[in-house]
């Protein structure tokens, strides 16, 4: 689980959602669905895990019970969360799952519903929903309990959640899709999801630490390569990671999808946050 000190900096943020939600009343995002402007509109009773600044401290003066108050415009909306469970993120293992902890405790402070699924070979594993601050702990034991490893096969587990509704949905991958990631993010879209991308990369990934005689092994299923890495090798390395990179934001920028790049270069706490406010999925 992430630090309490990180939890408390996370608790002043909020996901972004451009397009209004259409889940079920009591959340805190804005839908057209309810009305055109933010008027109060009831009361409920609390519940562990609600926003306490949303509390009616008049109405508890009063009745001596906690109500909360709710609003003619504001709905929860659903958040999934998928991670990338394939063999070549093991070596990205915490920073995703500190990614996926860390949006899966923005989605319940913000009053959404939360869902969280392991995409790797054969059929996803799907986590039930979740709401409010306090399942924040299952949330980070779902994500912990789960191994990676086999093929990627991101496209095809993707598929294979049913049922998808509407919603906000963050993508923790390393992107090594071969069909590209166009695909992915196109079928999102179909299933009517805000789509964000996390990338993981590891540190040997963007700057390997490599000289002579090598032997490479793929991850998941190629065979091992022999390679003499020298200085023209490497440069050539970089000039395809950058290629990679940038084809990774083009098709994220054409279909208005955000992006975050999060490789090990500073700990987690200190880059999560400014790499998510650039990436423009904070307010």
């Amino acid at each position: 689980m992430l630090n309490d000190a990180f939890l408390n900096r996370l608790d002043t943020l909020r996901l972004t959602l451009k397009n209004p939600a259409n889940g079920g009343a009591g959340g805190v995002r804005r839908s057209r669905s309810l009305g055109s402007s933010a008027e109060f509109s009831d009361f409920r009773e609390y519940a562990p895990g609600d926003d306490i600044r949303r509390l009616d401290w008049n109405a508890y003066a009063r009745f001596d019970k906690l109500f909360m108050k709710l609003f003619m415009e504001e709905q929860e909306a659903v958040v999934t969360i998928l991670v990338d469970g394939s063999a070549s993120m093991q070596a990205k293992r915490s920073e995703a799952i500190q990614a996926a902890e860390a949006l899966s405790y923005l989605a319940l402070i913000g009053g959404d519903r939360l869902r969280i699924a392991w995409i790797r070979e054969g059929n996803p594993s799907v986590s039930s929903y979740m709401s409010g601050r306090r399942a924040y702990q299952q949330a980070s034991e779902f994500l912990n309990c789960s191994e990676m490893g086999g093929a990627t096969q991101c496209l095809e587990g993707i598929r294979n959640i049913d049922p998808f509704p509407k919603g906000m949905c963050f993508l923790i991958s390393d992107c090594y899709f071969d069909e590209g990631i166009e695909s992915t993010l196109d079928y999102l879209r179909y299933k009517r999801q805000e789509t964000a991308l996390v990338h993981v990369l590891s540190p040997f990934e963007m700057k390997p630490d490599l000289e002579g005689a090598v032997k490479l092994k793929d991850a998941e299923s190629a065979p091992d390569i022999d390679l003499f890495i020298d200085g023209a090798a490497l440069r050539q390395y970089h000039a395809a990671l950058d290629a990679f990179l940038k084809d990774i934001r083009e098709q994220c920028c054409k279909r208005g999808v955000p992006y975050m790049l999060l490789w090990g270069e500073r700990p987690f706490e200190e880059s999560f946050i400014p790499a998510l406010a650039r990436g423009g999925m904070l307010t």
